[in-house]
């Protein structure tokens, strides 16, 4: 088996990798560069984005836009994989998006509708290769790392993980169940060229969280819409007998979570969640959050920020979101004029793991090599893995396993 990441070895976001047997040929992601990232070039892949050889799938693992912004760009002929809910989340935002002037929306849904779904721990089998997808936590829902296998070798593809939010536990337990030791980790390294800090649990996340809203009458929240776990601590944060609002296309998200996951954990149950056009949602109910406050699911647009306008006094912002789109290096101008002249108390955790967890997986799985992916510094590697291979890659460099 061959291994050749086309965009990632030395930047964080557009993740593109292919693994190739003599007969088989997918892909794991076909991501969006990160705005701001130094490497912004369309990739072209025969047989992917452009007609050639054969590619008998693309495999997702999850909505973020650095790992499937590119999936309107795949020919309709390639088979594309995903996890369920991830798919139906995906398809809820593109919906929202198709109203964006110059997006991809239309052909991204069209590439959703013909998208295959998998399940956890259950392989799919594509040619001579035999993919298994490991539930995984991360800041998107529905997250996969997947064991690859063919040609004799077993390849631990990670994504972005984490081990530090609420179904964090389950990741360890899943790779002693389906993986165990493989010959390769193509792992992310994300944390490994940011500053080290002590990450936050979701749980202690929101214990602070209920301690700031306990102080402001009025809080609003600017967290990702898909970051369902965030917005669910942030919902059981708010002080009982106060409004959680939001917007149609949030609750319509919060919709997909709960009718899939609800049962199983009532973490993952938004009943209470009253969006702000709803037939429900009277004036009088204006006049209750009014009096006794309320938290509120923001967006960087207009119509977010005119209903703040209203609210100035005994009122904040929880930016709940990496400081990098706030501050650089990848700043978003929308979101510095949509925070600006608010009080902003930055609550935010990564959606990554920290190195000491990038360790404890890898030595999990005790891999002969590790080959890092979707971080600026490979090289970090050595010195939290020394005694075990690690070979750094160029973008588009092939690698025989």
């Amino acid at each position: 088996m061959t291994v050749t990441i086309y965009r990632g070895t030395h930047q964080i976001g557009g993740c593109v990798t292919e693994y190739r047997t003599k007969t088989t040929r997918i892909f794991v992601d076909l991501g969006s560069p990160l705005p701001g990232a130094s490497d912004q070039e369309t990739i072209r892949l025969s047989g992917v984005t452009e007609p050639g050889e054969s590619c008998q799938g693309v495999f997702f693992t999850h909505y973020h836009g650095d790992h499937m912004g590119e999936i309107h760009r795949i020919l309709p002929n390639v088979p594309l994989w995903m996890g369920e809910t991830a798919r139906e989340v995906a398809q809820v935002l593109y919906l929202r998006l198709r109203r964006v002037p110059g997006s991809h929306a239309h052909r991204t849904l069209d590439a959703l509708e013909r998208t295959h779904t998998f399940h956890p721990g259950k392989p799919v089998t594509v040619g001579d290769l035999k993919i298994t997808p490991i539930m995984e936590d991360h800041s998107a829902f529905d997250a996969y790392q997947f064991l690859i296998e063919g040609e004799g070798s077993r390849v631990l593809h990670t994504g972005d993980f984490r081990t530090h939010g609420p179904r964090g536990r389950g990741l360890k337990k899943a790779l002693r169940r389906y993986v165990g030791q493989v010959d390769w980790v193509v792992c992310e390294g994300t944390t490994l060229s940011r500053p080290v800090e002590k990450l936050l649990t979701e749980r202690e996340l929101g214990q602070l969280a209920q301690q700031i809203m306990e102080r402001y009458r009025y809080v609003f929240a600017l967290c990702s819409s898909t970051n369902i776990d965030r917005i669910a601590t942030l919902y059981r944060a708010n002080p009982q007998g106060r409004l959680t609002i939001c917007d149609r296309y949030q609750k319509d998200v919060l919709k997909v979570i709960q009718r899939r996951h609800g049962a199983k954990s009532a973490f993952y149950c938004f009943d209470l969640v009253c969006w702000t056009h709803s037939e429900s949602f009277k004036p009088r109910l204006w006049k209750y959050a009014n009096h006794h406050g309320f938290l509120m699911f923001v967006r960087p647009t207009r119509k977010f920020r005119n209903i703040m306008e209203h609210y100035r006094n005994n009122s904040v912002i929880l930016y709940s979101q990496w400081n990098g789109y706030r501050k650089g290096p990848y700043t978003d101008p929308r979101i510095q004029r949509f925070l600006e002249g608010f009080p902003v108390i930055p609550l935010h955790t990564s959606g990554h793991a920290d190195p000491a967890t990038l360790q404890q997986i890898c030595r999990l799985v005790n891999p002969l090599g590790i080959i890092p992916i979707h971080n600026e510094r490979p090289e970090a590697f050595r010195e939290l893995m020394s005694g075990t291979r690690v070979v750094c890659l160029e973008d588009g460099k092939c690698l025989t396993l």
